[in-house]
């Protein structure tokens, strides 16, 4: 069996060893570049989207509308209710909650989210009937198909190629006033429908 090693040599070479840096490659710093998140040339030419001056944006009609002065608040909010609806009648999901869920927030299944969704679908089968077929056809390309007044206006007044843009512009902005006051009058029905069932289920003491 070797004898232990009692001497301490070497031990300096070890020291230097590993108390001596090494050599190092320096790598060449790439800057970084952003990276380029605009929409392509095919999205662009979508008809959601609208020359304004050298820039081809996407619009937003509602926001354009409200900061022209053409609508109100009133109005932005019903287009709010009524897209929400249309989407969550259509696709079947909806997505508004910004505040915390209460304690006792009780969750639904999914017989009460067929319920919800069928009382979407008929607010807005209440607002099509109270504003005509013809409202409800620029609520669907103004706030579901998100085109801009333009592309409205080449296909719904294509020989009035020349104004067409200003008249969908008005008319869209009438038909969401309109809106505001067809939404109040749909909930107050809606309501009175509710409990008119209840007293008929329940009874007069109800």
């Amino acid at each position: 069996m070797p004898k232990a090693l009692k001497s301490r040599a070497g031990l300096g070479d070890t020291l230097r060893r590993f108390s001596t840096p090494k050599p190092t490659r320096k790598t060449a710093f790439v800057v970084p570049r952003a990276e380029d998140n605009s929409p392509t040339p095919e999205r662009m030419a979508k008809p959601d989207y609208e020359w304004q001056g050298k820039k081809r944006i996407k619009l937003s009609t509602v926001n354009a509308l409200h900061m022209a002065g053409d609508i109100d608040g009133a109005a932005v909010t019903a287009a709010q209710w009524w897209i929400c609806d249309y989407v969550f009648a259509h696709h079947g999901y909806l997505d508004i909650l910004s505040d915390v869920l209460p304690t006792d927030y009780v969750k639904g299944d999914v017989h009460t989210f067929a319920i919800s969704r069928g009382h979407a679908a008929e607010r807005i089968g209440m607002i099509r009937d109270r504003l005509g077929l013809c409202a409800h056809v620029r609520l669907e390309m103004l706030l579901a198909r998100e085109l801009s007044f333009s592309a409205m206006a080449e296909a719904l007044v294509p020989e009035k190629a020349a104004h067409g843009r200003r008249i969908i512009s008005g008319q869209c902005a009438l038909v969401l006033e309109q809106l505001s006051d067809a939404y109040a009058v749909v909930r107050r029905e809606a309501r009175g429908d509710v409990q008119t069932q209840k007293a008929l289920v329940l009874g007069p003491s109800a």
